[in-house]
């Protein structure tokens, strides 16, 4: 028998499921240090960390904890790798297009200009001895949309770990972490959805062991006007949704963090250069394109159409 407990955090619904019910305190470390993350990474907040780094774009640099400082290294690092692709300060675009409320709508172009104005992760100066994050340009903000429920998933896992828990499966938001295999002692079976589905069967399957897995898809955030669908994943250089060719990026990495920002920056550079970054970091990929087809450099179970 397993048990799942579920919370909200991060913007998101979260779930652990577990063989044992009797680990109620690690449960609560969990939440606890999830809300903690959230805390110091939330985009919405003004007491947050990265609230005050915008604070003070332009002007000084910001001391932030640990947990910050390495979510935005690894954040400019595939920020830097993916040429923009994938930028951390993306946060005046994502706020402007403010995707999941009930006036969707597109933004007129002479705002998503200026918007694009202030995105740049070229602009962030991270310094390492004296732990501090600082924009040399006013207006800056940071989006740790793409990574922090990664970061999240990691922790999570780490605190399961130190606590004897072998067998776990950790859901943030669609950001999966497998802990070691499942309780019938075989590979955990994550199903991948159809990418043109809010809903509905996976149109594949995967066996993972100790991997997080990570999707970004058209599906998850959109509205559609005068038939073309408008997604959340943006194409930072552009201003807009995201137009390369593909529905859906899975990535299979042991890093929930490093799978989450890779899904976003393979999104938006499409099928070509994505499988190019995939190689820099080693990590594996599952792309659907916006013509059916399924590319694959992880074994994968009984794919079907998804038209």
């Amino acid at each position: 028998m397993s048990y799942k407990t579920v919370f909200y955090a991060l913007g998101t619904e979260n779930s652990i499921i577990l063989e044992d019910a009797d680990i109620s305190d690690v449960l609560k470390m969990i939440v606890e240090r999830v809300l903690n993350i959230e805390e110091k990474m939330s985009a919405f907040k003004d007491s947050s960390e990265i609230s005050k780094i915008a604070s003070n774009s332009g002007i000084c640099g910001t001391r932030v904890s640990e947990d910050v400082f390495c979510v935005l290294e690894k954040a400019l690092d595939v920020s830097q790798a993916s040429k923009g692709a994938f930028d951390v300060t993306v946060r005046p675009l994502t706020k402007l297009w403010n995707f999941g409320n009930e006036m969707d709508s597109i933004p007129e172009k002479a705002d998503i200009e200026a918007a694009k104005s202030c995105v740049g992760y070229q602009n962030l100066v991270l310094e390492p001895k004296e732990r501090t994050a600082f924009f040399t340009n006013s207006g800056c903000k940071i989006d740790l949309g793409g990574i922090a429920k990664g970061y999240a998933a990691n922790e999570a896992k780490r605190i399961l770990l130190e606590h004897g828990v072998k067998s776990a499966l950790i859901n943030f938001g669609g950001n999966i972490m497998a802990v070691g295999q499942s309780f019938e002692n075989a590979p955990w079976k994550i199903g991948i959805q159809n990418p043109l589905s809010e809903r509905g069967a996976p149109v594949l399957t995967i066996d993972i062991t100790d991997k997080a897995v990570v999707t970004s898809a058209v599906n998850e955030r959109f509205f559609i006007r005068d038939g073309i669908r408008y997604h959340h994943i943006f194409n930072p250089i552009s201003g807009y949704p995201a137009q390369s060719g593909l529905l859906s990026v899975t990535i299979i990495d042991e890093c929930s963090m490093l799978a989450d920002a890779l899904s976003t920056a393979v999104f938006v550079l499409g099928a070509t250069e994505g499988l190019k970054l995939i190689r820099k970091y080693k990590s594996e990929v599952i792309l659907i394109t916006e013509s059916g087809d399924i590319l694959s450099s992880f074994e994968i179970n009984h794919p079907t159409n998804i038209a």
